[in-house]
């Protein structure tokens, strides 16, 4: 996987590991940084974002309307993928939050990697 294209299109490979890993059914790409799946007759979707961790260990909240967000933290070593609830982040959406306040709200967490890898 190229990074430039996980950064600018981050949709495609988390909706397609959430299809594999958690089965979802009818994955739907919205957007470069969205998409819906079905899980048991209901649809979900997702918001995707990647946001390093800074220096007192805090990360970035975007804003997103989507049911549930996606945040990958590349600078964090091992399970660094947490899926976090819109209702667990409407108070902090475009703050910084702590590392602790994302270990409390966790729904799923995973390890996921990126390649620097050329496209020319």
């Amino acid at each position: 996987m190229q990074s430039s294209s996980l950064r600018t299109c981050p949709s495609k490979p988390l909706g397609l590991y959430a299809g594999l890993e958690w089965g979802l059914g009818d994955i739907t790409f919205l957007s470069p940084f969205s998409f819906s799946g079905t899980k048991g007759g209901k649809v979900i979707t997702f918001h995707c974002a990647m946001n390093d961790y800074d220096s007192n260990f805090n990360v970035y909240i975007p804003e997103f309307t989507e049911d549930v967000i996606c945040l990958f933290i590349p600078n964090k070593d091992g399970d660094n993928s947490v899926l976090l609830t819109k209702q667990d982040c409407m108070r902090v959406m475009g703050k910084d939050v702590s590392m602790h306040w994302i270990s409390k709200k966790i729904k799923k967490k995973w390890a996921m990697k990126t390649s620097r890898t050329s496209t020319v």
